[in-house]
């Protein structure tokens, strides 16, 4: 079923989404549909009851467009049983069951939108009638989704706030000892120093041995990126090569400690080197304000001539 259909025109047309007092939560979690219904409906007839769903989450429920996840059950004769005058009525064999599982309780404003659209848009199209739509809302906590390896969604969602964070540097305040672990293991491992940075207050210190020829202190998100890229990226003027491995995160009541192995060859003297370091972290408030290199600079010296 495309995601391209009558539903998606008419949302983009819309001038507003109903949005959840906390939007990180809002974000965590999307409504999954399972659609019911008896057997035998063409296959337009299942895209168009698809996209009537689809556009009354969007516009009713205030649904990301892009959080589309559907299951439809056709059903044998018997195998779909339904009083026709209960509460309603009469059914037709055009009746159709719609769970909606949920993350979050949208409120009961949200939720008669959301009925109102969806039994108009089945009524222009496929010409299902209201009295043929059921609906069941199911609210569970976001940690009974998992979208993908085996994560739950909450750890997902985390995650991409931290990668938000990473890319507009401010939107957090404080962090949590986990994730500045993770951050430190990001930047050894892999030279990620997006979510190190956005984790550096203003007043941020980064101290590295004088004698060594790129030492000093580097102040501030901005410089300590730029002594990364002095030192370990391609094109360096000191190394032709410069590797990381973080062998293990030690954490204390104030600072994390990471004990490293840094794999390296001098551009202008060829050699090559293999050098344990410690870097010393200093945390206050859930920032880094501070780090110290304990580094083997004898054996950086003399790799580098």
């Amino acid at each position: 079923m495309g995601e391209t259909g009558p539903c998606l025109r008419r949302v983009g047309a819309s001038s507003t989404r109903r949005r959840h007092a906390d939007p990180a939560l809002e974000r965590t979690v999307m409504p999954f549909v399972n659609i019911d219904l008896l057997r035998g409906k063409a296959p337009e007839y299942l895209e168009t009851v698809s996209d009537a769903v689809h556009e009354a989450l969007v516009e009713g429920l205030g649904m990301f467009a892009e959080d589309r996840f559907q299951i439809i059950n056709q059903h044998a004769p018997g195998e779909l049983v339904f009083n026709r005058h209960f509460r309603g009525g009469p059914r037709s064999d055009d009746f159709i069951v719609f769970t909606i599982t949920d993350g979050l309780d949208r409120g009961e404003e949200a939720k008669r939108a959301f009925y109102s659209v969806l039994t108009r848009n089945l009524s222009e199209n496929p010409g299902v009638r209201p009295a043929d739509v059921f609906v069941k809302m199911h609210v569970t906590p976001p940690v009974n989704f998992s979208f993908a390896d085996g994560v739950p969604a909450t750890e997902t969602t985390a995650r991409e706030a931290l990668d938000r964070s990473a890319v507009v540097p401010g939107t957090r305040d404080a962090y949590t000892r986990a994730e500045m672990v993770e951050a430190i293991t990001r930047l050894f491992r892999g030279n990620d120093r997006g979510r190190i940075v956005s984790m550096l207050r203003d007043d941020f210190v980064l101290k590295m041995p004088t004698s060594m020829p790129y030492g000093g202190e580097f102040r501030g998100a901005r410089e300590f990126d730029d002594y990364f890229k002095r030192v370990t990226e391609q094109g360096s003027e000191y190394y032709e090569s410069f590797a990381t491995d973080l062998r293990h995160v030690i954490e204390a009541d104030d600072h994390l400690i990471a004990e490293i192995t840094i794999t390296a060859k001098g551009r202008t003297t060829g050699q090559s080197m293999e050098a344990e370091n410690a870097w010393v972290f200093d945390i206050t408030g859930g920032n880094f304000v501070s780090a110290q290199i304990y580094a083997d600079t004898a054996a950086g010296i003399k790799t580098l001539g």
